[in-house]
């Protein structure tokens, strides 16, 4: 009756235990029990649960890979049918990818200066330890909720809309997404300052939004900052997914490479791009650093 839980038990110790036998010099035999790396542990989860996944949803098409590497070699191989030789490979990756991509910095920087500027007064009204009043902060926060539901990629679907394909959607769909991941952030941030110099600002004669920007602003400025960078980093990587639906940037570049299946032109476009993501998250930390 106990062989089971024991033959589990000990598949378990096996699992994430690491046994070693020695003999020192007096001939003694010793065991030393090491526990293994739990990041291997959780890694081999993570592949198991993966697979998993794609064997229920892969369906009636199954995922051929045995292609896998060799879509991966045409990524940094010019085609015969595409950029052809190496030229046009530098030709597309430094006269088209990289100039599309600090396209897509300059729509994700403004989008997120935009949403930020939005976020605000919206955060400021939401804040119940500054606006007192239900009937103003609790209707704020429902409808700003509301508008955080609908996610990022319908936002970009309604820019294109209202705005036609291109850059101005994109813009429209991260700056509402800015606005609203500001709100959430800053307006429970704000209701955890301390309210000593708010009070007294207020007692001294001061209005509610000049008490705030003597006593709380200067509070919430680096969680502020730290925010800010993080949303920009957030964007970036949105960008790319937005493109999809027509909303400009370099997700739309790279939806045109998948489409006619030129993988060169998808690698040449990749490459860039992860060199840029991976130093604006190294910013980002080195800036959020700072501001705490």
């Amino acid at each position: 009756m106990n062989q089971e839980p024991n033959s589990f038990n000990n598949f378990i110790k096996k699992l994430t235990t690491k046994t070693y036998t020695f003999t020192n010099e007096k001939g003694e035999t010793k065991v030393v029990v090491k526990k293994r790396s739990k990041a291997l542990i959780f890694g081999a989860l993570f592949l198991v649960l993966f697979l998993i996944c794609v064997n229920f949803t892969s369906g009636d098409t199954p995922i051929k890979w045995n292609q896998i590497h060799e879509i991966f070699s045409q990524l940094f191989v010019p085609s015969k049918w595409s950029l052809k030789n190496d030229e046009g490979y530098k030709n597309f990756l430094f006269n088209t990818a990289i100039p599309r991509i600090w396209d897509t910095v300059k729509m994700v920087y403004i989008a997120t200066i935009i949403g930020t500027l939005i976020s605000v007064p919206l955060y400021i009204l939401a804040a119940r330890n500054v606006v007192e009043k239900k009937r103003i902060y609790m209707p704020v926060r429902l409808i700003i909720n509301f508008f955080r539901t609908i996610p990022t990629f319908v936002l970009a679907i309604f820019g294109t809309v209202f705005f036609g394909l291109g850059n101005t959607a994109g813009i429209f769909a991260m700056s509402m997404f800015t606005a609203g991941v500001m709100f959430k952030l800053m307006y429970e941030y704000v209701e955890t300052v301390d309210m000593g110099p708010f009070e007294a600002s207020r007692s001294s004669g001061a209005n509610t939004l000049e008490a705030y920007a003597i006593s709380i602003h200067p509070q919430i400025m680096p969680m502020f900052i730290s925010n800010v960078v993080y949303i920009f980093e957030i964007n970036i990587r949105a960008s790319v997914i937005l493109g999809f639906v027509g909303a400009g940037g370099i997700g739309q570049l790279l939806s045109d490479a998948l489409e006619s299946q030129c993988y060169d032109k998808v690698g040449a476009i990749l490459i860039p791009l992860f060199i840029v993501v991976v130093v604006l998250q190294l910013f980002s930390s080195y800036i959020r650093r700072r501001a705490k």
